[in-house]
């Protein structure tokens, strides 16, 4: 993976999303503060909120300990980690100019929906009842998704294997300019959740 950030100076907007898919809105702000004295205590960010991020106000910078908890083989040195955004609202996390999901599978039946034939040519009318349940979601709706095969609404949030493109929760740590995050410190950062499902977005702005 290229290197974002040289000599702090920002090159390019890479970002990976962790998302709480579980958490209500009354408990998403205690929980963020919890995870975030967790980062600050383990050295991964600083305390105080002095990093800039893109299209939102300061975020946590890189604390002393960043290397331990990213993959920076193939990054040139030297190398800078950006800021750390947190949200705590209702959100579609997505990943960007990579947010172009190939298929998502149903909940209750399992049976993948795909969005794109084998020409990687969209299939008419597939992803519009995912794009209407992602409109109703930003709106504060149920937003359920009713599946093409066994006719069942899901909400949106429960529908798997978009991760990557899309996801959608009520809590979002944003790391800005960050190698790879390791896949160790990714399951710690799953438990510190309070083992609540978790979807990690990777996309480039």
């Amino acid at each position: 993976m290229e290197t974002n950030r040289i000599g702090g100076g920002v090159v390019g907007d890479y970002f990976q999303s962790v998302v709480d898919r579980d958490v209500t809105g009354a408990d998403a702000a205690p929980l963020a503060a919890r995870v975030v004295a967790w980062l600050v205590a383990e050295g991964v960010i600083g305390p105080d909120r002095t990093e800039p991020v893109l299209g939102s106000g300061p975020g946590y910078p890189p604390g002393p300990r960043i290397r331990e908890v990213v993959d920076s083989s193939g990054w040139g040195e030297p190398w800078q980690g950006g800021g750390l955004d947190v949200v705590v609202t209702r959100t579609v996390f997505d990943a960007g100019q990579w947010a172009d999901a190939s298929s998502a599978q149903c909940p209750r039946c399992e049976r993948d929906i795909e969005f794109h034939d084998e020409a990687w040519e969209e299939i008419p009318g597939a992803w519009d009842p995912f794009s209407e349940a992602i409109a109703d979601w930003e709106e504060g709706g149920e937003a359920l998704v009713r599946c093409a095969h066994c006719d069942v609404p899901s909400p949106l949030v429960d529908w798997t294997g978009m991760e990557h493109c899309f996801a959608f929760g009520r809590l979002g740590f944003t790391f800005w300019g960050w190698p790879d995050l390791t896949p160790a410190f990714l399951a710690e950062f799953g438990r510190r959740l309070d083992g609540h499902r978790t979807a990690l977005v990777c996309g480039k702005l």
